[in-house]
């Protein structure tokens, strides 16, 4: 830490997130549940739920405060800027006083705190009982919650800690205990993953990034395909310059490193510091690095010019600007080259990003990638399981680009699926419990069930789990996420046969719920015959997985693709006109900034 600081230090760590809740009591138990606390959050008053408020309390009509919360239709504007920047909000606010009073009403309360809530990271200490030094609340746990927001207990001086979950973290553990099980001679560790290995970076640069820790972006990838990372390095660099302000330099980075673009450094003192980034300050510390050299400056004070600058704090920077030029001067440097590479510091230290964040994100990264790389099936099922659900639109990423690998996700099996994905055949099964309206008590009782054997047809499935209560809704919803294709090859045959099915089951057991006669004592009814729409089935598949698996509407309209030249969304050109296909869900009609009709059509999401 550095000793000339004046705040307490700024403490981040991240944690798997569903570990964060065990880091956070076990500071309770270290320190003293009385000396440990969670951070209040204060939600403000927002302009559509001020309209809202006092339409309220002051009995205006539903029909006005829906007028003027639907006419804001940018939920981060103020009710000020959305006058400023939504023509219909100020022209119906301009056109009779009773609006104009009406929002003048809602602008007292707007920006006030509405609700509390706690902060996401943050936990503050003390040395005293926090009963003695803050104002607190207590928790359903009896936990405390101090009553300062963050902001204020820095200023105070506690120490804040920002304890974050991260979901990545949760995914690489996962992963390695999928590959154990999978793998048990090879006893992979989480802490001896590989990072720098080439199979790493030929993943990156084919720009499958998905799930990998901060590279997955469009944004990223767009940083990757300039960069062409082939070493470590070259991701820690790519992680800290391809981000607003240093984003414009990814391009002389790569050509400078390709020796396709020659460089100079402004001083002699810069070379050492700045030729690992080709003259480009990349780092903070580098920052750090020059004011050291050049200009004389401690460690501490060093660190402190790093941060003024980082912070915009222009008092401190005017005063160390006269502090570097004295000490670049006394060190035999000119006055010119002295402010040249003080102005140069100035221009990319607003953007500049800590090393050792871009370390550690890159080694984090890159493990994801060897893991991907090596074990894909193991980390899909890892990201799919601790990651986005059906309805966020990664998911269909996800499954887009394991088909680009050549890798399927195959819809639930009885027989075989549970409550997370589960590996079959060098396919991702999806899971029971992924199915709407099934529950994971009743997923965990059809896996109970299934230790005694496999279900072998329709009519066994259904008596056996009759003593679970199984309703016709929810074989319904099996059958309709294709969850039971394995027992009968038509969904409509065994749609029709659920009632026979059940009242068969109830045949089979007596009163007391107990099988009486066995299963096979009886001749199970037949099944009828039915053949399957193939579209209404995918419809039906969709309405219960939230993605369709087993198939996909256009593939019965190839030929009329083929006919109108359509190509994949993710082969359009940077320019010109192309035809691509989806299938449309719904429509909406809204109006834009110029009163100009835009129809916004909202595509399936499908992996097409």
């Amino acid at each position: 830490l550095n000793p000339n600081r004046k705040t307490m230090p700024d403490i981040d760590v991240d944690f798997m997130d569903t570990r964060r809740d065990e880091v956070v009591q076990y500071m309770r138990d270290k320190y003293g549940a009385h000396k440990v606390a969670n951070i209040v959050a204060f939600q403000t008053i927002k302009a559509r739920q001020s309209l809202r408020d006092i339409g309220k309390i002051y009995g205006y009509p539903e029909r006005h405060i829906s007028l003027l919360t639907k006419a804001i239709t940018n939920q981060k504007y103020t009710l000020g800027q959305a006058y400023k920047n939504l023509p219909e909000f100020k022209n119906l606010v301009d056109s009779d006083e009773y609006f104009k009073e009406f929002v003048s009403l809602a602008g007292k309360i707007e920006g006030l705190p509405r609700q509390s809530g706690q902060h996401a990271a943050g936990v503050v200490f003390s040395n005293a009982s926090m009963e003695k030094v803050l104002p607190v609340t207590i928790d359903f746990n009896d936990n405390y919650i101090s009553q300062y927001e963050a902001k204020y207990l820095e200023k105070q001086n506690f120490l804040k800690m920002d304890f974050l979950g991260l979901r990545n973290l949760t995914t690489i553990v996962l992963c390695v205990e999928l590959i154990n099980r999978h793998f048990p001679d090879l006893k992979l560790s989480k802490d001896n993953i590989p990072y720098d290995s080439p199979e790493i970076f030929e993943l990156i640069n084919t720009e499958q990034t998905m799930g990998l820790f901060q590279i997955e972006t469009t944004t990223m990838k767009r940083g990757i395909s300039i960069l062409k990372p082939s070493c470590f390095e070259d991701v820690v660099a790519l992680l800290a310059l391809n981000r607003p302000g240093p984003m414009a330099f990814i391009q002389n980075y790569a050509d400078r490193r390709d020796g396709k673009e020659k460089f100079t450094y402004l001083s002699p003192a810069l070379k050492d510091i700045l030729a690992p980034t080709y003259g480009i300050i990349v780092y903070q510390e580098q920052i750090n690095q020059i004011a050291t050299a050049m200009a004389g400056f401690t460690p501490g004070e060093a660190d402190m010019f790093r941060r003024a600058i980082s912070k915009k704090q222009v008092d401190v920077i005017a005063s160390m600007e006269k502090q570097f030029i004295e000490g670049a001067t006394k060190q035999g440097y000119s006055e010119k080259e002295s402010k040249q590479v003080y102005n140069h510091i100035l221009k990319f230290a607003d953007y500049g990003f800590n090393r050792s964040h871009s370390v550690v994100y890159a080694v984090i990264a890159c493990r994801m990638a060897w893991l991907k790389a090596h074990y894909p099936l193991e980390f899909y099922s890892a990201v799919l399981q601790t990651g986005s659900s059906t309805s966020d639109s990664k998911f269909t990423e996800y499954l887009t680009e394991m088909k680009g690998r050549g890798l399927k996700v195959l819809p639930p099996s009885i027989n075989h699926s549970g409550i997370s994905f589960v590996i079959k055949d060098n396919a991702l099964l999806f899971p029971l419990s992924a199915i709407s309206g099934i529950s994971d008590l009743f997923v965990e009782s059809i896996m109970e069930e299934r230790q005694k054997g496999e279900f072998k047809d329709f009519f066994d499935f259904v008596t056996r789990m009759f003593a679970n209560k199984i309703s016709e809704s929810q074989i319904s919803k099996l059958i309709d996420a294709g969850a039971l294709d394995e027992l009968y090859p038509s969904r409509e045959s065994m749609r029709l046969s659920i009632r026979n099915a059940l009242q068969f089951a109830e045949l089979n057991y007596s009163p007391d719920g107990q099988l009486s006669l066995g299963i096979a004592a009886m001749i199970a009814p037949s099944m009828p015959e039915e053949h399957d729409d193939p579209l209404d089935n995918l419809d039906k598949e969709y309405e219960v997985l939230g993605i369709m698996l087993s198939s996909n509407p256009l593939e019965y309209k190839h030929d009329l693709i083929a006919s109108k030249g359509a190509i994949k969304i993710s082969d359009i050109p940077s320019r010109g006109k192309v035809t691509i296909v989806g299938i449309v869900k719904n429509k909406k009609i809204i109006k834009t900034k110029n009163q100009l009709m835009m129809k916004n059509l909202l595509k399936r999401k499908q992996n097409i």
